[in-house]
């Protein structure tokens, strides 16, 4: 049996880039080398594409604006027959050269573009199999005012918040300081709509720390959201599969941060140095729950993954108060870090199985997709005559 070719790709313009690199070096290293051939798709700050055997090295990337003097440039090719990477060109429309053809992408992007759905847009142009969410399951997990609106009428419990624009912002503080303090109580998350990590997320207690937190928050997004403490124990799950087909949930976690939130150091920075991923961040697996708590979470968050059509895998945040015996949802990671192998491990399923599960998970995904009909036996430009008299389309 030949090897299907996957291009990992990662990095990207995100302020999540390096925490990107992570994840995909990881699922290089973890894919089943007897059934694929890893191919590593490095996407620098500036959106510029490399690839090479020195990419799979993690001494690589010690020197982020040395990589292009290590790898070679590169760039898709496409034709109705033939897909893949080629070295790049100044030309407009490249001729082939030293093709490197490619079965399936595998996308491990963390932020920005690529998590939010705009490199799915591209992969379904290029009509190129990928793992993971399309553009709508992509774009609405990344934007958590728009996750919390599908929540809601979905029947999800969510915490109280309000959101802005940061053009608002600037035109009249005043008013939008004024009417958070009305609707939600002290303390507060605030967090810039479109970003992960925790980069540009705190807590706060007053007037002075909530002003400094939005100006922060600002600065990663045109759009901040400011939610209102909800006291609890945070507890993760993974979904895996392709909605409207079975999903399974892993096993549970919970994660204690270091202070009032789960900060990128606690989640990133380990004490000698190395890091793990977000596998590295304190936690237990699995979470000590109530085996009807830990149920009614995995309704949940399959509920949540089918409500914005996932697909491939997800993690799945939320929040347990225990003397309330409530939960609420709190985010859909649709490319978590590090996959959330951590979360499937404990049910016996290897980070290598998990991969494969996901990359054959992408390949029906696509195949389901060219089942539509994408053309209608008719043209009705055929007789349209653009000086004649005005007729309703």
């Amino acid at each position: 049996m030949d090897k299907k070719r996957v291009a990992v790709i990662f990095g990207g313009v995100s302020p999540e880039h390096e925490v990107s690199v992570i994840t995909g070096l990881q699922a290089l290293e973890n894919l089943d080398k007897e059934k694929f051939i890893g191919i590593p798709v490095y996407v620098s700050k500036n959106g510029e594409l490399f690839t090479g055997e020195n990419l799979l090295k993690i001494e690589t990337y010690r020197n982020l604006l040395a990589i292009s003097d290590k790898s070679q440039r590169t760039q898709p090719y496409l034709d109705s027959k033939e897909k893949g990477l080629q070295p790049a060109s100044n030309k407009l429309i490249p001729l082939r050269q030293k093709l490197i053809n490619i079965d399936i992408i595998f996308p491990c992007f963390h932020g920005g573009v690529g998590e939010n759905g705009a490199f799915q847009g591209f992969f379904d142009l290029t009509d190129i199999p990928y793992v993971g969410s399309g553009v709508l399951a992509s774009a609405a997990g990344f934007d958590k005012v728009i996750t919390k609106q599908l929540f809601e009428k979905a029947g999800l419990s969510i915490a109280k918040y309000y959101w802005f624009y940061r053009i608002l912002w600037e035109k009249d503080q005043t008013k939008i300081l004024k009417e958070i303090k009305q609707k939600l109580v002290f303390p507060l998350f605030v967090k810039p709509a479109n970003s992960g990590s925790s980069i540009g997320v705190a807590k706060v207690k007053n007037d002075e720390e909530l002003q400094n937190a939005i100006e922060v928050a600002l600065l990663f997004d045109r759009k901040v959201i400011v939610e209102e403490d909800f006291e609890g124990r945070e507890i993760n799950i993974s979904v895996m599969g392709n909605s409207g087909s079975n999903l399974e949930t892993s096993v549970c976690e919970e994660v204690f941060p270091s202070k009032d939130l789960l900060s990128y150091d606690d989640k990133y920075n380990s004490e000698n140095g190395k890091t793990k991923g977000m596998a590295s961040a304190t936690r237990k697996i699995p979470a000590d729950l109530n085996p009807e708590i830990e149920k009614k979470i995995q309704l949940m968050a399959k509920l949540a993954y089918e409500t914005l059509d996932c697909s491939g895998l997800a993690r799945i945040d939320f929040m347990f108060n225990e003397k309330k015996n409530q939960i609420i949802i709190l985010e859909v990671n649709t490319i978590p870090g590090s996959l959330s192998f951590y979360l499937w491990e404990p049910k016996g399923l290897k980070f290598k199985d998990l991969l494969t599960k996901l990359i054959d998970l992408g390949l029906k995904r696509h195949a389901d997709a060219k089942r539509n009909t994408t053309s209608f036996p008719t043209n009705i430009l055929e007789h349209f005559n653009p000086r004649g008299k005005a007729s309703k389309i």
